[in-house]
């Protein structure tokens, strides 16, 4: 195989899958004639044609679904990234607080409530992507629900358990199905549970991680006009993050948590998010295809 043809095949990329394989071939083929002989990447006016034809193609294959179809999608997206990027946060505040205090990696014992918490809910959080099967995924939550009420006395902080088990909940109600998302989804999703264990990059409160939050809501928001799930699942991330700083703020007498000025910009970009939805999205009566 070329250079010319591997770069190709990158380029194609930008298409569905089953787009690809359905025309693939054909499209390579002819990118390949069209390209002058020497070069190792078609030409300039080819390689934008091919990637907006591939976003846009993307585009199309979403109308596929409805739109409850797709925001359930969206939803359970933005609910398992939440829970993904928060448990995996705390797993990482209680290695590093052992590291400093024991110079060890094993958390001691009064760590464990919280530690099998966050394990089994990232383990849910698995399940509901990897399973079709909303029994499966009620096993996986029933055990993360109990651990997380168990370690909640350990955190003064009721609010924070709280949104959890909520949150689990609402992971087993979106979860299984007749339609199962796809997989892909859980790419992004295990990318932010990674995230906070990585060494510089810190827990979802640190700076270099909340920086790189932003990025992703900026380019979410961007694009939108191709597929508004990624922006609706990032304002459901951020309204989970912020629901548990507001209450606790408001039991404490204080109302700073609900005057932040970043829930306040989820919502309002939420009505042309779902207005997207919709018209990316199948309409009622039409049959949806995988």
């Amino acid at each position: 195989m070329s250079t010319l043809e591997r770069h190709c095949q990158l380029l194609l990329s930008a298409y569905p899958a089953a787009y690809r394989e359905a025309r693939g071939e054909e499209m390579i083929g002819t990118l390949l004639e069209a390209t002058p002989p020497g070069r190792s990447w078609p030409l300039l006016r080819d390689v934008r044609c091919l990637i907006f034809g591939g976003l846009w193609a993307r585009a199309a294959f979403n109308r596929q679904l409805t739109t409850a179809a797709n925001l359930r999608i969206a939803v359970l997206a933005g609910v398992a990234a939440y829970l993904a990027l928060s448990s995996a946060g705390s797993l990482s505040l209680d290695v590093e607080a052992e590291i400093g205090l024991a110079g060890r990696i094993l958390p001691a014992p009064f760590s464990w409530p919280m530690l099998l918490a966050s394990a089994l809910i990232l383990l849910t959080v698995g399940m509901a992507w990897l399973s079709g099967r909303r029994a499966v995924v009620l096993a996986a939550a029933v055990p993360a629900a109990a651990a997380t009420c168990y370690a909640g006395p350990w955190n003064p902080d009721v609010a924070g358990p709280v949104t959890h088990l909520a949150l689990l909940a609402a992971l087993v109600a979106l979860a299984g199905g007749s339609r199962r998302p796809s997989r892909r989804w859980l790419v992004p999703v295990g990318v932010l549970a990674i995230l906070p264990l990585i060494p510089g990059i810190g827990p979802p409160q640190g700076p270099v991680l909340y920086a790189l939050l932003q990025a992703v809501g900026a380019v979410s928001i961007v694009w939108a006009v191709i597929d508004a799930r990624p922006a609706i699942a990032v304002i459901v991330v951020v309204l989970a993050f912020w629901l548990p700083i507001g209450v606790s703020n408001l039991m404490l007498g204080s109302i700073t948590g609900f005057a932040s000025p970043y829930p306040v910009i989820a919502i309002v970009n939420a009505v042309p998010a779902l207005w997207l939805l919709r018209r990316q999205s199948a309409r009622p009566g039409r049959p949806a295809q995988a």
